[in-house]
């Protein structure tokens, strides 16, 4: 049976029979692994679409236990993303998150277009591709199912209002925490509670509520960012055993 599916490549590595194996995040058909006898190095359309950081349509024969890229057309090409050293390593950084958070053979249009909008984003950003990588990380969070809790005491229910600021993050607990909540947290040991100078509540809700396109031209203050970072990372391994961000240490209060 043949198959039509737009997609992103994730990765590529030869195999035997001069074929190589490409990793595929499909818009209908979610993530794909699939062989091809197309070679990449070549000039055709079809090879342009076997490489990172493009956008194209796929024609695929699905087999019984294995699919085979038959021929494919580039849609988009975001090229200038090689033209600069933060933008590459950013968006390498990208592809290895999506490949390792989606499952095989589950569809998720949403962050699929997601995906699209950031590198569209990171191709022509003028600030920094580590501020668009953390708010796409924060927006693929909801879609994942392990958004953190934002809005109350992750641990007692209380409300925003009544926590003093500045509020803890709890990477253990997933969420934000009052003072009684990170003492106990303390008491037990725990070391993944962060105390940020800024409130991670509107960080967080600013990454998740606005196009990525509006962080193009948006840096994070250095301190800020690396707590972000660090929030991030830890997160992301605890509940996703994700870490692309190359950070995985304990408290910063």
């Amino acid at each position: 049976m043949n198959i039509n599916a737009e997609g992103i490549v994730l990765r590529q590595r030869k195999i035997a029979g001069n074929r190589r194996m490409i990793v595929l995040f499909t818009k209908q058909y979610g993530k794909l692994s699939a062989g091809t006898s197309i070679n990449e190095r070549g000039r055709s359309k079809a090879a342009l679409a076997l490489r990172p950081f493009t956008y194209a349509e796929y024609d695929i024969f699905k087999g019984r236990e294995a699919y085979n890229i038959n021929s494919a057309t580039v849609l988009c090409s975001y090229y200038s993303i090689g033209e600069d050293i933060n933008r590459y390593m950013t968006a390498a950084s990208f592809l290895e998150y999506l490949e390792k958070v989606l499952d095989e053979e589950m569809a998720m249009p949403a962050l699929f277009n997601l995906s699209l909008d950031f590198l569209k984003s990171v191709s022509q950003t003028k600030g920094s591709a580590e501020t668009l990588l953390y708010a796409f990380i924060v927006k693929s969070l909801r879609m994942l199912g392990v958004m953190p809790e934002m809005n109350c005491c992750v641990n007692c229910g209380k409300e925003l209002e009544a926590i003093n600021e500045p509020r803890s993050f709890s990477v253990s607990s997933g969420g934000i925490i009052c003072e009684d909540c990170a003492q106990i947290e303390r008491q037990g040991g725990s070391s993944l509670i962060y105390k940020p100078s800024f409130s991670i509540i509107d960080v967080f809700k600013y990454f998740e509520s606005k196009p990525l396109a509006t962080f193009e031209k948006v840096d994070l203050k250095p301190e800020d960012a690396r707590t972000v970072r660090g929030i991030l990372s830890n997160y992301t391994e605890r509940y996703l055993d994700v870490n692309v961000l190359g950070i995985t240490k304990g408290s910063e209060e």
